[in-house]
């Protein structure tokens, strides 16, 4: 997802800075794109702005909330062998240690994305060429969902991170269900240690690599660059035998926001507003 994402981002300043140029017709159809991007580890969504968002960061979510658990059903137990299953942080140590097992031995699974909210922005051009862009996107992310062989996350997750944690035990298998904090990016996260999401699962972290393979430079403005990860919870099955994860469900969504932002593609510079967007991700083992 870390550079598809920003590959959205991308097509969208490519098309509003190429049509600054004045010179180049711009194709209308929505044929597959000719490049497959190969991605790593990155669901509808209200508007962001950058002045009214701020990074949820590990310490600002340190806020002494309290995290709940999540109730069990009759047909499941709170035993398994040496874990407490109704201690919250002994639950998430149990789930961290069995993600860094589990890279032993990584399971095959299907990651999937989809553009949630088409590419918008602002102006009567801008606003044409970004319905251009959109099914682009779409085609982009079907031919990026593909298999998988790792566990989203490194298992650095922290109790601050989650909002609710459950587990169940039955049949010699550890169901762990966490609900992560959303997360708020700028244009240059860290990707596995940013924030809940990233520790979690994943995330994008900078879009300057991806922006500069399409020759694209944001010139002024980064700080209006906004990523916002929410919806986010994980799902784990683990043995109680090995330790290590056999199925599973990692998902959320991004909302990406561009507010004002100078750029550059090939010496062309343009200055664009308010544009959005937002894509589903999830990993399934």
């Amino acid at each position: 997802m870390k550079k598809i994402l920003a590959l959205l981002i991308a097509f969208a300043l490519a098309f509003s800075l190429a049509a600054c140029g004045g010179n180049d017709e711009i194709e209308t159809t929505t044929q597959t794109p000719d490049t497959v991007v190969t991605t790593g580890n990155v669901v509808p969504a209200t508007d962001v702005t950058a002045e009214n968002t701020e990074a949820v960061t590990s310490e600002e979510a340190s806020t002494g909330e309290e995290v709940t658990l999540e109730a069990v059903s009759e047909e499941e137990t709170t035993e398994a062998k040496g874990l407490d299953l109704n201690d919250k942080q002994a639950v998430l140590d149990y789930y961290n240690a069995a993600v860094r097992k589990t890279d032993e031995d990584w399971p095959k699974g299907q990651q999937t994305m989809k553009l949630s909210r088409d590419i918008t922005g602002d102006g009567a051009l801008v606003g044409t060429l970004v319905k251009i862009i959109t099914p682009i996107a779409r085609i982009v992310l079907e031919n990026n969902s593909n298999e998988t062989d790792w566990v989203p996350g490194e298992g650095d997750l922290k109790l601050s991170d989650c909002e609710s944690i459950s587990a169940t035990a039955k049949n010699g298998v550890v169901t762990v269900k966490i609900k992560l904090k959303s997360q708020v990016d700028g244009s240059d996260g860290d990707p596995h240690n940013g924030g809940s999401v990233a520790r979690g699962i994943g995330t994008l972290g900078s879009i300057d690599e991806a922006l500069s393979q399409l020759g694209i430079t944001i010139d002024e403005g980064r700080d209006t660059v906004a990523l916002t990860y929410k919806n986010a919870d994980l799902t784990a099955n683990i043995s109680e035998e090995t330790g290590k994860i056999t199925s599973g469900t990692w998902k959320y969504t991004v909302d990406i926001y561009v507010g004002d932002v100078v750029g550059s593609l090939k010496g062309i510079s343009a200055h664009i507003t308010n544009i959005r967007s937002a894509v589903d991700y999830q990993v399934v083992i």
